[in-house]
């Protein structure tokens, strides 16, 4: 009876998870008999309206665990209240993704039952907002255990909100923006003196922005086990932070900005075991800092600046301590107090510092220690003593440093090794020293100075699996270095100067898996690896081997690199493809020139030959190749493949197809290689492989018009094509007799191209001197090139019976006359152009019966007439050419009957200027959109280029007298344009040369061009001008420029610098007091005015009064050879915007007195 309840009840459960049905979105799965986890995928989540997310839709009775993941690209959502209120069984909620700004008390009413909690925002990510929460918002789940709030982008998060979580155990607040733990923030009394979150066992605020902590921010969180700080920004923690914090075990404080920690920090903390403080910047460890932490197990101090200086024994109470970090640091030495007790330790890492000495015994008391890291460090020497006490030592490495020497005695105490690194040191020959690591398996000398290996030490390593001694400077080699090495599995010999090795020289070594000689100098492998029973991998690659045959490698060889080598052929001598057990080979970049069938073990699956010499690949190379996945035969030289080069086995139709790279060959793409073509294209029968670089491969056409090469994948089967003299069909019974339409023969002096099929016939007679049309061209040709010969007339039926055509040139071809009927009975034709040629006329009946023609090229000619119903019956033309001829008037508009036209050429032809033409030309332009070159029709008119007409006035011709108002507007027109462009070169002449004229008509009339002659208050002034001049310039003064300006007509009033003022010592007042009475400064420039520094004062007085009198102006007359480019700033400042004129100019007095100011008549006292 207890059975049958037993299945009644298992048949309920079943039946109710199986009526299960979950909402549109989402996806449900059975956790167990009861319960169900449900997914649900939303774009976001809808508070209110009409998409509002409904969450009632959710079957209450099973689901237990609920996930709900947003578009990461939507971007805000809101959660109702009461949104979760019927599901009260659930346990586990999980809301990811999804942009929540604000969270309200109600939402998670109804979830008394929840366990964990999940909100993950990701708001952090778009900085737009943060999640707020309301205080009271999780006050309904007393029943939560784990409440997960990262990635929210969180900045502010009060302990109220945990006051009524009094199950909750583990807090993540990580990848936040909070700047506190937890803050105090609008806290009532009643619930500040609560004990909120006080029953937290773990809290995460790792990645955060916290800067301080204090121990008000943890006093409530006395039952931490664990609290993660990592990742923020804290510089300083208080001394008590962790006072009574007994049950804490592992704190987490890397990644900070710690500089300095107090001593007492962890003293009332002694049940810790791991402790992280890496990535800080720590200088010190104080005395103490350690004490009474005996259980700690794990101490991270790498990264910081702790250096050798440190305390004694700083490490003495960690008794326990097995992993200690010490790596990135600045240590210098390593004394023997530094790990006196630490008799637990089973890992020391202490790479990447600066130690350069070891004293001895300093690792005594680890006898526990299995790992040591002393990479990247400035060891010089290991003494005997070194590693004493390292009893059960199993991995040590030394790889990094500047070991020139070991003592004999230093692995001594360390026979339990296994894996020791001595990489990138300055040893020049193997320690002695290693005779006592009987139990060595991995030994690695990388990047010494070893040259050779004389050493009996290597031999006594009996348990020795794998020897790296690659990047050293080891010769030759003999059988005797390594014959007791019987268990050796991996050995690299790789970058070393080896010339020659002895035959045999690993035949000792019984287990050798894979041997590495590459970059090296080996010309030959002969007798090196046949012997091997157990060898898979064998590089030899980057030497100079130029002989190889399958016969030197053993039979159960996996993988072979050869490449970079200088091998020609790939040997079988003993037809070896069916016994090898090779899968994969690599012989790139070596010289071979042919392959087939036998260069390749039959079991092979990846085949390396690209960059070779390769130009044939013989048909069936592949066929036997059951096993193949991948083949590279990319950039040889390649031109012609069979189509059964890469044809594969049948065996492999249930496998996946190989892949075969092989662009970067110079493929001739004839009617041959057609094949090629569709090998990518799935036909069911998957007999070739897939070409995974079928876009990059390029073919040479055999026929190179348009094009020579084309890249395979734009290539059509017609570009596949092969010459040909002459061709009879199977069906054709005429052949032996002269008129016969079936065979197929090639015209003299042509070349001849077809397809396999022979749909593309292609007949090619450029440029070869024909005055007719040949008699002979196939009847079945379908493209026919006769351009650049010297047919002059093309007589009626010409072409007849060639109904195959599709492309006809005849452009360059000197032809005059086209008869009627002369394209009859091409009625496939396509293209034809008849461009360059010395048609005069086309009267209607030329293209008639090309119903089909799609492009027709006439440019180019001499047509001066085209009938309207030229091209009427053309309804397939998609492109015409008309451009450059001489076509007067034609009424283009009948080129609406082509409704297929696309391109249309007409300018450069001399259309009439007639005024009712143009308006009926100019509308059905605005129109007609194919025509590309619109922009270059012009009408001429009197053999005068004439207007643009996309510049055609329609207006002007509406007018009454439109014809005349036309033509004068025409002849305006072309008065205007000359007129025009004179009066603009005499606008420019005069800018360019306005100074001239004006000082000319100032001379000549007596008229200041643009200047006012109103005599105004400045000529109140004491004096015209004032002269500054050096005194060794006296003599010019006084004799040449004084007496014309004093004497001459008009006469000026001047004050000279050493005749009329007193030589006092207030002469530098009496200076500027003299040119501010002036209307002018004449400055007598020269090489020794400006040595002067009396004179350069004069210069700045008068330059500072023209910058505050606009009036007054300076004129400096130049006496000499001056450079100006030599001047300094202040000299240049003053004569940039002064009058200069030199001494000898033409017209020197006439410039001199235009710029001098008008005086009144007036008494002249001399």
């Amino acid at each position: 009876m207890a059975n049958w309840v037993m299945v009644l009840f298992f048949l309920y459960t079943i039946k109710r998870i199986i009526s299960y049905t979950a909402p549109e979105d989402c996806e449900w799965t059975a956790l167990n008999d009861n319960d169900v986890s449900l997914t649900c995928h939303l774009e976001r989540i809808v508070a209110s309206g009409v998409l509002a997310t409904n969450f009632s839709l959710i079957q209450s009775q099973s689901t237990s665990s609920l996930t709900i993941i947003c578009d990461p690209m939507y971007f805000e959502s809101h959660l109702a209240p009461l949104s979760f209120v019927h599901l009260r069984y659930l346990k586990s909620l999980n809301i990811y993704q999804c942009k929540l700004k604000y969270l309200s008390k109600e939402a998670f009413i109804g979830l008394e039952n929840l366990r964990n909690l999940s909100i993950q925002t990701t708001n952090n990510y778009w900085k737009i907002f943060s999640l707020n929460m309301d205080d009271n918002s999780l006050d309904e789940m007393q029943q939560l255990a784990v409440l997960n709030l990262a990635y929210n982008n969180l900045q502010n998060f009060s302990d109220a909100l945990l006051c009524e979580l009094n199950s909750l155990k583990i807090l993540n607040l990580t990848h936040n923006d909070l700047s506190t733990i937890l803050s105090k923030d609008n806290v009532s009394d009643y619930e500040g003196s609560r004990n909120c979150a006080g029953s937290l066992s773990e809290l995460d605020l790792s990645f955060n922005k916290i800067n301080r902590i204090t121990p008000k921010n943890l006093q409530k969180l006395r039952k931490l086990r664990l609290l993660n700080l990592a990742h923020n920004n804290i510089e300083d923690v208080d001394a008590f932070l962790f006072t009574n914090f007994e049950f804490l075990q592992i704190i987490d404080l890397s990644n900070n900005m710690l500089k300095k920690i107090p001593a007492v920090l962890f003293q009332d903390s002694p049940d810790l075991r791991e402790i992280y403080l890496q990535d800080n910047a720590i200088y010190s460890i104080p005395s103490g800092f350690f004490s009474g932490l005996q259980q700690l197990l794990v101490l991270n101090l790498s990264s910081n600046h702790l250096s050798s200086n440190l305390i004694h024994q700083p490490f003495i109470d960690l008794i326990r301590l097995v992993l200690l970090d010490l790596r990135n640091n600045e240590l210098t030495f390593i004394n023997s107090t530094l790990l006196l007790s630490q008799y637990s330790l089973q890992m020391l890492f202490l790479s990447h510092n600066k130690i350069s000495f070891i004293e001895d015994n300093s690792f005594s008391s680890l006898y526990n220690l299995h790992t040591i890291d002393l990479s990247h460090n400035h060891l010089e020497y290991l003494d005997a003593f070194t590693l004493n006490g390292l009893y059960v030592l199993s991995d040590l490495n030394l790889a990094f440093n500047n070991i020139l020497m070991i003592h004999p005695d230093t692995f001594k105490n360390c026979s339990t090794l296994e894996k020791l690194s001595l990489q990138s040191n300055n040893l020049s020959f193997i320690p002695d020293s290693l005779a006592a690591l009987q139990f060595l398996k991995s030994l690695n000398l990388e990047n010494n100075d070893i040259s050779d290996l004389y050493n009996s030490s290597l031999l006594l390593l009996k348990q020795l699996r794998y020897i790296n001694l690659s990047q050293n400077k080891i010769g030759n080699l003999t059988s005797k270095n390594f014959k007791l090495l019987p268990i050796l599995k991996e050995l690299d010999l790789s970058k070393n100067q080896i010339y020659n090795l002895q035959h045999g020289v690993f035949d000792d070594i019984e287990s050798l898996i894979k041997v590495d000689l590459s970059d090296n100098f080996l010309t030959d492998i002969n007798g090196l690896f046949m012997n091997l029973k157990v060898l898979k991998h064998v590089n030899v690659s980057r030497n100079k081997v130029q002989w190889f045959d399958y016969a030197v490698i053993p039979v159960q060889l996996e993988k072979l690199d050869l490449h970079s080598n200088e091998i020609e052929i790939l040997g079988n001598y003993y037809e070896l493809e069916n016994t090898l057990q090779l899968v994969q080979i690599d012989v790139s970049y070596n010289y071979l020139v042919d392959v087939n069938g036998a260069s390749f073990p039959n079991k092979i699956k990846v085949i390396r030959i690209n960059n070779n010499r390769i130009s044939n690949i013989h048909p069936f190379t592949f066929i036997a190749k059951s096993n193949l996945t991948y083949v590279d035969i990319s950039n040889n030289k390649i031109q012609n493949l069979d189509i059964n080069t890469f044809r594969l086995n049948q065996n492999t139709l249930k496998k996946p197809l190989p892949q075969f790279a092989i662009s970067g060959n110079p493929f001739f793409c004839d009617c041959n290689m057609e094949w090629l073509h569709h090998i990518n294209k799935p036909d069911g029968s998957n007999n070739f492989p897939r070409i995974i670089d079928f876009n990059e491969v390029v073919c040479k056409l055999s026929f190179t018009r348009p094009h020579s090469y084309i890249h395979l994948s734009k290539s059509k089967s017609s570009d596949f094509l092969c010459k040909y003299g002459s061709h009879c069909f199977a069906l054709c019974h005429c052949c032996e007799f002269d008129a016969c339409d079936c065979e197929m023969v090639c015209p003299d002096e042509c070349t001849c191209f077809s397809d396999q099929t022979w749909n593309t016939n292609i007949v090619d007679c450029s440029s070869q001197g024909y005055a007719s049309i040949p008699s002979v061209v196939p009847m079945d040709v379908t493209d026919l090139y006769l351009d650049g010969n010297d047919i002059s007339r093309l007589s009626s039926h010409a072409f007849i019976g060639r109904k195959n055509m599709r492309t006809l040139f005849l452009n360059n071809s000197n032809v005059h006359t086209i008869d009627n009927r002369t394209f009859n009975g091409l009625v496939n034709l396509r293209i034809l152009n008849i461009e360059n040629n010395h048609l005069p006329a086309l009267y209607g009946y030329e293209f008639e019966s090309l119903i089909h023609l799609e492009e027709l090229y006439l440019s180019g000619n001499k047509i001066t007439f085209v009938a309207n119903i030229t091209f009427q019956n053309l309804k397939m033309l998609s492109i015409l050419h008309l451009n450059h001829n001489f076509i007067k008037e034609f009424q283009v508009w009948n080129l609406n009957w082509n409704s297929r036209l696309t391109s249309v050429r007409l300018s450069h032809n001399p259309w009439i200027c007639n005024c009712d033409y143009l308006e009926l030309f100019h509308e059905w332009l605005h129109g007609a959109s194919f025509v590309r070159d619109v922009e270059s029709i012009q009408c001429r008119y009197n053999e005068t280029a004439g207007l643009y007409l996309t510049a055609f006035n329609m207006s002007s011709c509406s007018q009454p007298n439109y014809r005349n108002y036309f033509e004068l507007t025409f002849h305006l027109y072309y008065i205007a344009i000359p007129i025009i462009s004179l009066l603009l070169i005499i606008m420019i002449l005069i800018c360019l040369c306005r100074h001239n004229i004006k000082v000319w008509l100032y001379t000549k009339y007596g008229i200041r061009l643009f200047k006012r002659n109103t005599y105004t208050a400045e000529s109140e002034k004491l004096f015209d001008a004032f002269v500054s001049y050096c005194n060794k310039d006296e003599t010019f003064v006084l004799q040449f420029l004084t007496p014309e300006l004093e004497c001459g007509e008009p006469s000026y009033r001047l004050c000279l610098r050493y005749r009329d003022l007193p030589l006092s010592e207030y002469v530098a007042e009496a200076v500027t007091e003299a040119i501010e009475c002036s209307q002018r400064t004449i400055i007598v420039l020269s090489e020794h005015f400006l040595r002067n520094e009396r004179c350069r004062f004069e210069l700045k007085t008068a330059y500072r009064e023209s910058q505050c009198n606009h009036k007054h102006k300076l004129l400096i007359v130049v006496v000499g050879k001056i450079s100006f480019k030599s001047l300094d700033s202040d000299a240049k400042q003053c004569l940039s915007n002064a009058h200069i004129i030199h001494w000898g100019d033409k017209r020197f007095w006439q410039k001199v007195k235009f710029i001098m100011p008008n005086v009144n008549p007036r008494t002249v006292l001399r």
